[in-house]
């Protein structure tokens, strides 16, 4: 007997149901097993990353030193993103890297910096480190193996450690690594096992080198200054790993070192030297130093007028261009925008003081860089490019004499330029373009603003008496007490506007300053005279303030007034001398 179909539906919607709930919950649990935590861009320090982790986890670390004690957990894989720019950096007498008791770990890609320890394993610990570079700076040791933790230690380079690695027991497994001028390399003598395809080279103390060992050859890193421990083509330590070993690069046999093995970095190290030098109207021959890795296969010149191009970002749309293995290219047709439109910067009231002139003036937007003009009979006599700075302190000048001066804004179209090494594998791995790699040229012709408005100012005597600053107004300055009394300051202005402009005032500023700090010293021993040099200089100053502040109605009918006052005093004159009696 046939069952009923409709009774085989449901059972069979339920059944594909259930599946497929399962399928997503499995993918979904792979998922989290796989997850990449990034710092510092998912968190601030690499503990909290470790800390949110779940087993199958990856940390990745970017570029950056970092200071701090780590501990890590088991199934964890803890990676920076570049080996020679992502530094962990000794902090005291604790640890880098603790690794206590925790399994299926991997720590690959860091420098270490300076550490009194960089990794301690304890307990019973299974670790791998693999792809690191460890600079001691002399003393500490590099990896320390307690217990009888499991350890492969495979592929780092030691450098001026005081002991590269110290076991206590010889199970750890010690392959693929380069010791270069340590005190001691492996330490204690008396455990031999499991040691094989190692370098040493100017160890004081090479300890146990085991099976297979490169003795006395020449690694040949590119910059141990810099902290570049890629191998240059003249490396004996090509291609001298283990045989079982596989470069993850080329997928040849395993390199010696830290840039060798299955867990290397195939990141470039950055292009350094770069500079770029304007040799036309619409060109520039950009150069740098030579990335001498041997697996550097050619350069990426990267262009554009945005500061921030990133990659393929820059928004010229040949860049960038693969220029192969040169350290000097030539760029022509670049075409820069015009540079026009500047406003003229504002240029504010100087401040004289000895032998020299203080100049400040407004910012203008789209200035590349401003020059100065100044002179004693014209602001053409001397100009000086003070870059885009918005002051400018103008020196060697004399005393007691009139100087005017002016700013103009000039612009020239900008570039930035930055260059990446690749390598000769498929997946063409290209060293990144850090914002201190990129440099600013101007191309084209220059455009320059109009002048600001013109200023006159009058170089100042030094050391007026008694201790008074270098800013002339003696007398008036040690009546007041202080050079920045504002009775001072407005007979600063008013010599400034008024007796400089003509010769009969310079000739009596310069008189002035002849005898003024003679009578200010007087001034300074005899105290009590005081209140009564400021109530003779009342007068002058109020009169100062009105032709300084007054409006031009206000100076002018000051003027007509004093004119009546003058006209109907020589009528009064005239009068008086009708009414005097003659004498017979």
């Amino acid at each position: 007997m046939i069952k009923d179909k409709r009774c085989w539906y449901p059972d069979i919607f339920e059944w594909v149901s259930g599946l497929a709930v399962f399928v997503v919950v499995a993918l979904a649990s792979t998922a989290s097993f796989a997850a990449e935590r990034t710092v510092p861009g998912d968190y601030k320090t690499i503990q909290a990353a470790i800390d949110a982790s779940q087993p199958g986890d990856t940390v990745l670390v970017d570029p950056g030193t970092y200071r701090e004690t780590i501990t890590l957990r088991s199934n964890i894989v803890l990676r920076g993103r570049e080996t020679a720019r992502t530094l962990l950096e000794g902090e005291g007498e604790n640890p880098v890297i603790t690794v206590d008791g925790v399994t299926d770990v991997r720590i690959s890609n860091f420098t270490f910096v300076d550490a009194l320890i960089g990794v301690r394993i304890s307990g019973n610990a299974d670790v791998i480190i693999a792809g690191n570079v460890f600079d001691g700076g002399g003393s500490g040791t590099a990896v320390m193996v307690l217990d009888f933790a499991a350890a492969q230690i495979s592929n780092n380079t030691f450098y001026d450690c005081g002991t590269a690695i110290s076991r206590e027991h010889d199970g750890v497994g010690i392959r693929n690594n380069m010791f270069y001028d340590n005190v001691t390399a492996i330490a204690p003598a008396g455990l031999t096992a499991n040691i094989s395809y190692n370098g040493f080279l100017n160890n004081d103390e090479d300890g146990p080198v085991g099976t297979n060992a490169m003795l006395n050859r020449y690694f040949r890193f590119i910059s141990i200054a810099d902290r570049d421990f890629h191998l240059r083509s003249s490396s004996e330590g090509i291609d001298e790993g283990d045989v079982n070993d596989t470069d993850v690069i080329y997928g040849t046999r395993a390199d010696m070192g830290a840039y060798g093995g299955p867990h290397a970095d195939a990141t470039p190290f950055p292009v350094s030297g770069l500079n770029v030098e304007s040799d036309g109207a619409d060109s520039v021959t950009v150069k740098w130093a030579g990335n001498f890795s041997y697996l550097v296969a050619g350069y990426k010149l990267y262009y554009g007028s945005d500061e921030n191009f990133q990659g393929n970002d820059a928004d010229e749309g040949v860049s960038p261009i693969d220029v192969g293995k040169v350290t000097s290219y030539r760029l022509t047709g670049l075409a820069p925008p015009t540079a026009a439109g500047l406003s003229a910067p504002i240029l504010e009231k100087p401040a004289p003081s000895h032998q020299a002139l203080q100049l400040n003036w407004s910012p203008v937007s789209g200035a590349a860089g401003y020059n100065v003009h100044y002179g004693v009979n014209s602001v053409d006599e001397h100009e000086i490019d003070v870059g885009n700075s918005t002051s400018y302190r103008i020196t060697g000048l004399q005393n007691e004499l009139a100087y005017r001066a002016v700013v103009s804004a000039y612009s020239q179209a900008e570039y930035y330029f930055a260059v990446s090494a690749y390598d000769s594998t498929s997946n063409r791995n290209e060293s990144a373009l850090p914002g201190g790699s990129r440099i600013k040229a101007g191309v084209g012709p220059t455009v320059e603003s109009t002048f600001s408005n013109e200023v006159t100012a009058f170089p100042e005597a030094i050391e007026p008496y008694p201790n008074l600053p270098d800013e002339g107004c003696f007398i008036a300055t040690a009546a007041y007490g202080y050079y920045s009394a504002p009775q001072v300051q407005l007979l600063r202005d008013f010599r400034d506007r008024y007796l400089l402009t003509h010769a009969p005032g310079r000739a009596f500023v310069h008189w002035y300053y002849t005898y003024g700090p003679v009578a200010a010293q007087w001034l300074g021993s005899h105290p009590e005279v005081k209140p009564m040099v400021r109530a003779a200089l009342f007068p002058l100053i109020a009169f100062a303030a009105l032709l300084l502040n007054g409006s031009p109605f206000y100076l002018a009918s000051l003027v007509m007034l004093f004119g009546i006052l003058v006209t109907m005093g020589a009528l009064i004159l005239r009068r008086k001398s009708y009414s005097i009696p003659r004498e017979e």
